[in-house]
């Protein structure tokens, strides 16, 4: 009989995920979630308004502990909304960490202290831990880590049931039949893309190049870009030079804009050292100077900026994410890393 209400109780908390809902457990008073094929704890997270870090405590998972399809999550820590959830008036929610301050988070999305104020009806600089506060900008995506899809190597691999970058008018796919990728590559990119329009309104259609082709493998003109980990994406420009976003142009440093280029640069490394984020960039070591002016100007220290860039320690210098690589003055190579847990990517 225990074993036919349990499964009758899973099987009614089942129906409930299914239709979006949480199930509240009326003797434990937990909210839960049934954990369905293609789950995250990132995008639950971002769906129940919570962290991981508070998901993985409530449910006692460790960093690297997968969660399992069909497993009950407690959810109760949760607030209904997190990080990125849309406001009615198109601004997002903010959930304040432990050390935020107002300036820091007007300067991550790319907005004024005042205009922080003023979403919130907020006289002085006092926010708490836990408060959710508007900002502004568009809903991200949630970044979905599915295991299995990249297999081997980016120099020696392929794609297992990929994913296709979107048609887009924020950017331009140059050759459509080689937009295949893993799933959180194509959300970083997204995400960051969407980024920095919000912070730059006025700039013109991005050219995307290569990423991997349906099954990956062998591509030609590259080395790598096998296992769908790689994208080489073009540059933003005070205007668009003849022939761009078709093709790939060469940057100078009178046509490009640097500060836009730095904050797409930026949104991608914001990732680098988390399962599934940015792990290297290849860039020309010139443009490499260019950006670390922009970097500059926006506030970076020397002492950040060179776990960023090579420059200005020379071409060959061991530091940074940013590697100089030739032939690469007109895109930026973006490697990232494998999803979490995923012992079929090298």
């Amino acid at each position: 009989m225990a074993r036919l209400q349990t499964s009758w109780r899973a099987g009614l908390l089942a129906a409930l995920a299914c239709v979006g809902l949480a199930a509240t457990d009326a003797a434990a008073g937990t909210a839960t979630h049934v954990v369905e094929a293609g789950d995250t704890l990132w995008e639950l997270a971002e769906d129940y308004g919570c962290t991981v870090e508070q998901l993985r405590e409530a449910n006692e998972l460790g960093p690297s502990d997968p969660i399992v399809v069909g497993r009950a999550l407690d959810v109760s820590p949760c607030r209904g909304r997190g990080h990125g959830a849309s406001a009615p008036d198109g601004t997002k929610i903010y959930i304040v960490a432990a050390g935020d301050t107002l300036a820091a988070i007007a300067s991550r999305h790319h907005t004024s202290v005042a205009r922080v104020r003023e979403l919130n009806g907020i006289e002085g600089s006092l926010i708490k831990v836990g408060q959710e506060l508007r900002v502004p900008g568009s809903k991200l995506r949630a970044i979905r880590e599915l295991s299995g899809q990249s297999r081997g190597s980016p120099g020696h691999g392929w794609l297992h049931q990929p994913s296709q970058l979107p048609q887009s008018s924020h950017y331009y796919r140059r050759r459509v039949e080689r937009t295949w990728a893993t799933a959180h590559l194509i959300d970083h990119t997204i995400n960051a893309i969407t980024v920095t329009r919000e912070a730059h309104p006025k700039l013109h259609r991005l050219a995307i190049g290569d990423l991997s082709d349906r099954d990956g493998g062998p591509l030609s003109g590259h080395h790598s870009h096998q296992s769908g980990r790689d994208i080489d994406i073009g540059l933003y420009y005070h205007r668009p030079p003849k022939g761009y976003p078709k093709d790939f142009v060469v940057a100078e440093r009178e046509t490009l804009d640097a500060d836009a280029t730095w904050t797409l640069l930026e949104q991608l490394i914001a990732s680098a050292g988390e399962p599934s984020g940015v792990e290297k960039v290849f860039l020309d070591y010139e443009l490499q100077g260019w950006l670390y002016a922009a970097a500059r100007r926006d506030g970076w220290s020397k002492s950040k900026l060179r776990d960023v860039f090579q420059y200005p320690n020379g071409q060959w210098a061991k530091h940074g994410i940013v590697r100089h690589e030739p032939k690469h003055a007109d895109h930026i190579h973006v490697r990232f890393a494998c999803a979490a847990n995923d012992s079929s990517c090298k």
